[in-house]
């Protein structure tokens, strides 16, 4: 497997296990029960890109990581949970760019494929989350 593209993968799911520990953290914070159930899903999500984030790096013939990224310490220093919502969703917008930026040169199909669904996913998760703050579920 190349370096480059097994360093991006592992990358992003290091990121997802610090995305899956802060929406753990938030998801008890939620005071509406809709918020919560929200978080669960999106908690649940993180957790299903960074088992499948594995897999590829396995299938490819690397060495998937094991780490968390230090994203969960950023949000746990925000002062207020409106505050560690919107540094969530910048972390969301951040493994966007990350996947748009490296996903023509992941070479593996299937990869690939993957990671435009992944993407969509946190698209989709952004807008429920903006969704959520608007009509003032926090």
């Amino acid at each position: 497997m190349d370096s480059q593209l097994e360093g991006f993968l592992n990358l992003l799911g290091e990121a997802e296990r610090a995305g899956g520990r802060v929406l753990h953290d938030l998801t008890e914070l939620a005071q509406s029960l809709e918020l919560r159930e929200m978080l669960k899903k999106v908690g649940h999500d993180e957790g299903y890109y960074a088992g499948e984030l594995a897999a590829h790096v396995r299938r490819l013939g690397g060495n998937p990581s094991t780490k968390t990224g230090d994203f969960v310490e950023k949000v746990r220093a925000v002062g207020n949970f409106r505050g560690k919502l919107e540094l969530l969703n910048r972390g969301q917008r951040w493994v966007i760019r990350k996947i748009e930026e490296n996903v023509a040169t992941a070479g593996d199909a299937p990869l690939k494929a993957f990671l435009v669904v992944m993407a969509q996913g946190h698209r989709v998760n952004i807008g429920a989350l903006e969704e959520a703050l608007k009509e003032g579920l926090v």
